[in-house]
């Protein structure tokens, strides 16, 4: 039988037992509130100081508060899957400022054992707006969207690209290309998200930020997502097949133990 979501909200400095956000919260009628996705496994956070500190910036540059001092909710030993935390923008008019911000713990567990080593994907036929200088927030219909239209025709994964035609990312993820043998990712100028995967890649090889048309993807001689969810997920795209340096990176990231 598959477990149930577990949810929490942190209240006097404690986390308690919550299923959902009050309907007067600001996260929840206007979708006003920052998030972070953390991979769990057996239990453990990965990566959980990167994660805070994205959190962090987010809660300062969108809602202009501090996160709080906290310890995360505490998971069974075994626990494996993504805990989401979400810092909310309290209750209010859409333009008040945020006085009580609420803090929500959302954890998903799954099981990796049924998860493919490579998956495929589609560019959505429509272009998007990036949002929030590249922040996460709850606002993402226009992903879900694209995601949805991608799998309804058989894909995997949509990727996105802007009203100039631009590549910005996954709908649930950084991309990664090889262009002329250098690796390359959409530049975070374009307003796309500073993963916490995408980041530690960046720190051990050698990437070029770049601005890059989607129209001439196929051009590239690989491709590749990365999220907390995946780790690494080498993607099949027109022509495109996975390449040896996205399955190579996907490797490392498992025998890391950097993958739920």
């Amino acid at each position: 039988m598959k477990s149930a979501p577990r949810a929490w909200l942190h209240r006097n400095g404690s986390w308690q037992p919550e299923a959902a956000l009050p309907l007067t919260d600001r996260g929840a009628r206007y979708g006003m509130s920052v998030f972070e996705t953390i991979g769990i496994r057996q239990g453990q956070p990965l990566l959980l100081a990167e994660h805070l500190a994205l959190l962090a910036a987010g809660a300062d540059l969108l809602l202009s508060t501090n996160l709080p001092d906290l310890q995360l909710p505490v998971l069974a030993p075994g626990a494996t899957g993504v805990l989401r935390l979400y810092l909310t923008a309290g209750d209010g008019a859409p333009s008040a400022p945020v006085c009580d911000p609420r803090l929500f713990a959302l954890f998903e567990p799954h099981e990796s054992a049924g998860v493919p080593d490579e998956q495929s994907a589609r560019l959505h036929p429509a272009p998007v707006t990036p949002f929030a200088s590249g922040q996460k927030t709850a606002n993402y219909w226009p992903n879900c969207a694209a995601q949805t239209a991608a799998q309804k025709a058989g894909y995997d994964h949509a990727l996105l690209a802007d009203h100039d035609g631009n590549l910005l990312s996954a709908a649930f993820g950084n991309l990664f290309f090889v262009l002329d043998g250098q690796l390359c990712t959409p530049s975070l100028a374009l307003a796309v998200r500073a993963g916490v995967i995408r980041a530690r890649l960046m720190q051990s090889h050698a990437v070029r930020e770049v601005e890059f048309p989607a129209a001439r993807l196929p051009a590239a001689s690989e491709l590749f997502l990365t999220n907390s969810r995946l780790g690494v997920m080498p993607l099949q795209y027109a022509a495109i097949a996975p390449g040896p340096l996205g399955r190579a990176l996907r490797a490392t990231l498992l025998r890391e133990n950097l993958v739920p």
